[in-house]
């Protein structure tokens, strides 16, 4: 058999890797995993030059605990150039060869929509960090029934967001949203969690909280000092925002010098993927006016910021420096940059479904019951080499 040279083959270990278009047909003792993710850009939290070594690693732990000692692994990477058109063709391309047993991602929501609402047609497992968008919650038994979201879901954090201001006892919230805020993540993240948030919050528990005119959109003419003034003014105690850093930043500093920082106003932050450097400083810029970053920094005293909480343990450390290692023999090295949750995702994606489908084979089930392996992945947790993951 002919192969080229990004075909690596690791006999001790057992399991085969593919890193090209090498046909992978379906047999009984191969488990086909396809990994949905694009290529460009790299520096894209979930580009496949991040994620490849964080799936490698986690069929490496596979192996070790022998979750699935009769059975070979194989993976293939597929980009699907950040496209809600291309990532269903290729999806569809794989399966018309008989190629997935299981795919993981895309994490992008709008690609994934699709891929997701075939994926139970073919009966095929889904896992993805991505599917922030409460719709694929809410739809999960009709449109979405094999799919297995392990991300910070936007009616999570909304949930979060509203226990907060229950207990204590706040009133009266507004949500200020910037449509293609945190594009970093991907376009119109912020759109979609001000959707979930919208949806969540005007649900009968929290109504008293939200009122009719609950959200605001920005960008528009209105500038942030008419926005405060008249939008927010003495109507509303609580803010939420979702923008891009520097709207909240000059949000906050405009906040600052309309006295909104004096303890009767409360803003929270939704900014769930910033680096820990980011985290540290957001209120300063280099090339701003010591007089402003002033101001940010007082006005950052009434903010507060959700976000993910940054792994620490050893295991994650040593997690990170594997995958740092790893990804230097890439076209794309870390360097100085954190390995980002979704990298950990992708790894405990991997121990997720051998666990499952080793559950399933176990009960004289076949590997190709997407179905069954699916129910076995929702609603459990197990403890993960790097930390607890929770369906």
């Amino acid at each position: 058999m002919k192969m080229n040279s990004a075909f690596l083959f690791y006999s001790a270990m057992r399991y085969i890797l593919f890193f090209s278009d090498v046909i992978i047909p379906l047999t009984c003792d191969t488990v086909n995993i396809i990994v949905l993710a694009p290529q460009n850009p790299s520096q894209r939290m979930f580009s496949l030059n991040k994620i490849r070594p964080g799936v490698e690693i986690g069929i490496d732990y596979v192996r070790r605990c022998h979750l699935l000692p009769e059975l070979n692994i194989s993976v293939k990477f597929v980009d699907t150039n950040f496209s809600s058109r291309l990532a269903p063709i290729r999806a569809m391309q794989l399966m018309e060869r008989k190629q997935a047993h299981l795919f993981l991602g895309p994490v992008y929501d709008y690609s994934l929509a699709p891929v997701a609402r075939y994926a139970p047609h073919w009966a095929v497992p889904i896992i993805s960090p991505g599917g922030f968008a409460h719709d694929f919650k809410t739809n999960r038994g009709k449109e979405y029934a094999t799919l297995t979201r392990i991300g910070p879901a936007f009616e999570s954090t909304a949930d979060f967001i509203g226990k907060i201001i229950q207990a204590q006892n706040w009133s009266r919230a507004i949500l200020i949203y910037q449509g293609y805020g945190q594009k970093f993540v991907f376009p119109r993240f912020c759109f979609l969690a001000a959707s979930a948030y919208i949806y969540h919050f005007q649900r009968d528990r929290y109504k008293h909280i939200a009122k009719q005119d609950f959200h605001i959109y920005i960008p528009n003419k209105e500038s942030y000092d008419s926005l405060l003034r008249n939008r927010i003014g003495k109507k509303y105690s609580v803010v939420v925002l979702c923008a891009s850093a520097d709207s909240v930043r000059e949000i906050m500093i405009k906040a600052h010098e309309l006295n909104f920082d004096n303890g009767e106003y409360v803003f929270l932050n939704i900014d769930l993927f910033s680096s820990k450097e980011d985290s540290e400083k957001p209120w300063y810029r280099e090339n701003d006016t010591t007089e402003r970053n002033q101001k940010a920094k007082k006005a950052y005293e009434a903010l507060m910021t959700v976000t993910l909480r940054k792994p620490t343990s050893p295991e994650y450390r040593n997690f990170s420096e594997e995958v740092k290692k790893r990804a230097g023999n890439d076209s794309f090295a870390y360097g100085e940059d954190e390995v980002n949750s979704f990298v950990g995702a992708f790894h405990d994606a991997v121990i997720l479904y051998a666990l499952a489908l080793n559950e399933t084979l176990a009960n004289n089930r076949s590997i190709t019951n997407g179905t069954e392996i699916t129910h076995r992945m929702w609603n459990r947790t197990f403890e993960g080499e790097l930390f607890q993951a929770i369906t």
